[in-house]
C-alpha cells in the first residue's frame, strides 16, 4: 500500500457549523478521491490530517485536492497509519504510536547487533594477533 494521503486512517473531513465535526472518510469517498479528487466531498467540507499534518480549510486558497491526497508523499513529516474502516482517530493514534515506537526499536536493535558484531570481530582478531606473537 502506498503511503498517501488516500490510504491514511488520518485523512478526514471537517465539517464547520456551531461546533467543528471531524470524520474519517468512507470507503467510498476514499475509492472516489481515485478517480475525482476534486468531488470527493460536498463544498461545506474541508479536507485535512486528523493529525494536523496539512488542513485545506485553512489554507484560504484553492487547494489542489489530487496534489493533496493522492500524489504527494510525506515520508518522514507524516503520522500515515493505514486505514481501517470502523477504527476511531483515537485509537489509530495509539497504534501508529506503537508502530513508530516498533519501528525505532528494530532499528536501535540493527545498531546494536551490528556493534556486537564488530566488537566480536575485533576480539577474534586481538586473540589471534596474540597467538601469533606468542608462536
Amino acid at each position: 500500500m502506498k503511503k498517501i494521503c488516500r490510504n491514511c486512517h488520518f485523512l478526514s473531513k471537517e465539517l464547520n457549523s456551531d461546533r467543528v465535526y471531524k470524520s474519517s472518510l468512507s470507503p467510498q469517498e476514499r475509492e472516489k478521491a481515485k478517480e475525482t479528487p476534486q468531488e470527493v466531498i460536498s463544498t461545506h467540507y474541508a479536507l485535512n490530517c486528523y493529525m494536523g499534518i496539512w488542513d485545506e480549510g485553512l489554507t484560504g486558497v484553492a487547494v489542489d485536492r489530487n496534489a493533496v491526497i493522492n500524489l504527494e508523499s510525506r515520508s518522514s513529516s507524516c503520522f500515515f497509519f493505514p486505514y481501517h474502516s470502523a477504527m476511531l482517530f483515537d485509537s489509530a493514534r495509539e497504534l501508529q504510536k506503537r508502530a513508530a515506537e516498533y519501528e525505532e526499536l528494530k532499528r536501535s536493535n540493527f545498531y546494536t547487533r551490528v556493534g556486537l558484531y564488530v566488537a566480536s570481530a575485533a576480539l577474534f582478531f586481538t586473540a589471534l594477533v596474540e597467538y601469533f606473537k606468542q608462536v
